[in-house]
């Protein structure tokens, strides 16, 4: 089961709204947010409330909230941009892709390094650089 808190955090971070006037539009204060970000079972309501305020439909993330609102007979979620939160989604997936990337050119250079392997220390070495330049 995924970490609902983590990801409704990482969501609002990659929108660029501020924590402070989040928080302060939620009628909480900064340290209760940062608390429900690390629950992990986060309820729907919150999760709908904030995406209300940040003008995100979190039904993309967590598609079985919106039944799950409608059963409670909460106030329906607005309907948003998909075509914005999907792009956040795929940004998302591709920096973490890099972040992985990233790491394994340390692990192969430092592999190289230790080993002694010059000439793939050397290929790594110019190919980070030529990455640095771009």
């Amino acid at each position: 089961m995924s970490h609902r808190g983590q990801i409704i955090e990482k969501i609002i971070r990659r929108s660029g709204y501020s924590i402070t006037r989040l928080a302060k539009k939620l009628g909480i204060s900064r340290n209760t947010l940062y608390n429900r970000f690390e629950n992990a079972n986060l309820g729907y309501r919150f999760i709908m409330e904030v995406g209300n305020i940040i003008h995100y439909d979190f039904t993309i993330d967590f598609p079985e909230m919106k039944e799950e609102i409608e059963l409670m007979g909460d106030t329906p979620i607005r309907s948003f941009d998909r075509e914005t939160a999907e792009r956040w989604k795929a940004e998302s997936k591709y920096i973490l892709l890099l972040e992985k990337y990233t790491k394994l050119l340390g692990m192969l250079a430092k592999l190289a390094n230790e080993n002694t392997l010059t000439t793939l220390k050397k290929e790594i070495l110019d190919f980070i650089e030529k990455e640095e330049k771009l």
